[in-house]
C-alpha cells in the first residue's frame, strides 16, 4: 500500500512540473510573438511629383520618402523593423518596385 501511495505522490510532482514546464514554454512563445509583430509596421506609399512618401499606417506619421525604390529603402529608419505595405503581403521596397515597373511601362 505504501508503494501505491509513493507512485501516486511521485506521478503527482512529475505532472505538476511537467505543467509548469509546458506554461513556461508558452509564455515564451507568447512573448517571442508579441516581440515579433511589435516589429511590424504597416505603411501607406504615396506617390508625389516623382516621389514617393512613406507613412506608418497606424500612426499616419511620415517614415520615408525618395525618389527610387532604392532610394526610400536607404531612408528607412534602421530600427530592426518590417516596414510592409499595408496588406502586409510584401515588404515596402517590393512594393515600391512593382510600383516603379508600373509607372515606367505607362510611360513607354
Amino acid at each position: 500500500m505504501d508503494y501505491v501511495l509513493l507512485l501516486g505522490l511521485l506521478f503527482t510532482v512529475v505532472y505538476a512540473v511537467w505543467q509548469r514546464y509546458q506554461h513556461i514554454q508558452s509564455m515564451k512563445v507568447k512573448a517571442a510573438l508579441k516581440e515579433f509583430v511589435s516589429r511590424i509596421v504597416p505603411c501607406t506609399i504615396e506617390q508625389r511629383n516623382g516621389e514617393y512618401f512613406i507613412y506608418n499606417d497606424l500612426t499616419k506619421k511620415f517614415v520615408a520618402q525618395g525618389r527610387t525604390p532604392q532610394e526610400v529603402r536607404d531612408n528607412l529608419p534602421n530600427d530592426d523593423k518590417f516596414y510592409l505595405s499595408f496588406d502586409g503581403h510584401r515588404e515596402i521596397y517590393e512594393e515600391l518596385e512593382d510600383i516603379d515597373v508600373r509607372n515606367k511601362s505607362m510611360v513607354h
